[in-house]
């Protein structure tokens, strides 16, 4: 009954970690939306992207490495484990570092700002994953999700002194990095006496056996969820890309929801037996998941200008056109997460990644001729290409493997 309870409780403090950064993240993006210029605000977005990119490949190579080791092992080497997530920190500030380096010397104020958020987005989300699979296996869980409330409290505090104008928002990059400092530093303090030797060589050890594949899952998905954005940012006026970013953040309620229905729904998966029973399950959840995403959509096509007038004033009045063309992105989205479960289920990632490749590579050609005709328009249609790839593809496969019969 003890080992129950403590597994519900796990999951509890999980669940709303994830939960309450998402949202963090969510207020965050609108908060900058608010306060500041498009310049900041694509900035972010652009940021964003790449924080979120570089925690796929720490995800792939790390993280998922460290749960699936033993507690007792994690315990044990709690200190070399630590010094490793050091590592990774140093190598991704030295490479902010560089960015920021060029940006200030040779480039736009644009340049700079986005080279600053996207260092300390790496910072923020490189931190907060790594802090998610060490604190559970230490058997700290509530922990994380007091991490993730002090987050939450330090992101509204600077957020609020934004939108009253009492901060930069370089003053506010600077305020959220702190609190990672801080945030890292509790952490290795858990951790008791660091072991840096063993660091470096659990470093080298995960990227030499994991880093290719790594690199091939963060690839293959980055291709036609976060590279439109880079390349709108690179080839259009900054406007757009903000434009993008704001669209996209106040359809990602949606993306919390549904992140929350699939962890528990994965957790059903798994105790399921293969057969017809899976099958319905299966079917179940994407026309649940399709009708929550299209009633979702609606509503906020629907009501585009007005949500885009709610959440960020004027500043982008007459853009609800983004809105709307997010919403076949999202409803994709939503159809993927299930079909994720069976390809995990059965073991199908070469075929999974092949098909995320090609609809990465087709997203990206998509998006050049796309951006330079619709401008933000066409970042986002080539988002909605690719998943429409993936998703297609995906589903073919599976049916054909017999795995949704």
């Amino acid at each position: 009954m003890t080992k129950r309870l403590r597994g519900a409780g796990t999951r509890l403090a999980t669940v709303g970690d994830q939960l309450l950064v998402a949202l963090t993240n969510f207020g965050l993006t609108i908060a900058i939306g608010r306060a500041f210029g498009t310049d900041e605000l694509a900035a972010y977005g652009i940021g964003l992207s790449i924080g979120l990119m570089v925690q796929g490949l720490q995800r792939h190579a790390v993280t998922i490495p460290l749960m699936l080791r033993t507690a007792e092992w994690a315990s044990r080497n709690r200190g070399g484990v630590a010094a490793e997530q050091l590592v990774l920190l140093l190598v991704a500030l030295f490479a902010g570092a560089i960015a920021l380096a060029i940006s200030y010397f040779s480039l736009s104020r644009f340049a700079f700002l986005a080279a600053l958020s996207s260092t300390v987005c790496l910072f923020i989300y490189l931190q907060l994953e790594f802090a998610r699979a060490f604190l559970v296996k230490i058997g700290k869980p509530w922990l994380l999700f007091a991490g993730a409330v002090a987050y939450t409290l330090i992101a509204g505090a600077l957020s609020f002194a934004a939108l009253r104008g009492i901060i930069r928002y370089e003053w506010l990059l600077g305020g959220l990095a702190t609190a990672m400092l801080l945030h890292a530093f509790a952490v290795v303090l858990l951790s008791g006496r660091l072991a840096p030797t063993q660091g470096a060589q659990l470093f080298l050890a995960d990227t030499k056996q994991y880093g290719g594949w790594a690199a091939a899952a963060t690839a293959t998905y980055a291709g036609y969820n976060h590279v439109p954005l880079l390349i709108l940012g690179a080839v259009a006026a900054p406007v757009h890309a903000a434009v993008f970013v704001a669209a996209r953040s106040i359809l990602q309620p949606l993306q919390i929801l549904l992140r929350g229905f699939d962890i528990a729904d994965k957790n059903l998966f798994a105790e399921l037996r293969e057969g017809k029973g899976t099958s319905r399950f299966i079917w179940r959840l994407v026309v649940l998941y399709a009708l929550v995403g299209i009633l979702f959509g609606t509503a906020a096509g629907f009501g585009a200008e007005r949500l885009l007038s709610l959440a960020y004033g004027d500043k982008f009045a007459g853009y609800g056109a983004a809105i709307v063309a997010w919403v076949p992105a999202y409803v994709l989205l939503s159809i993927s997460m299930p079909l994720e479960s069976v390809v995990y289920a059965r073991n199908c990632f070469a075929a999974y990644f092949a098909i995320r490749a090609v609809a990465s590579a087709v997203a990206i050609a998509a998006a050049f001729p796309l951006i330079y005709r619709y401008a933000e328009i066409g970042a986002i249609a080539a988002c909605a290409i690719g998943w429409f790839i993936a998703v297609l593809g995906t589903s073919l496969m599976l049916l054909r493997r017999g795995a949704l019969r």
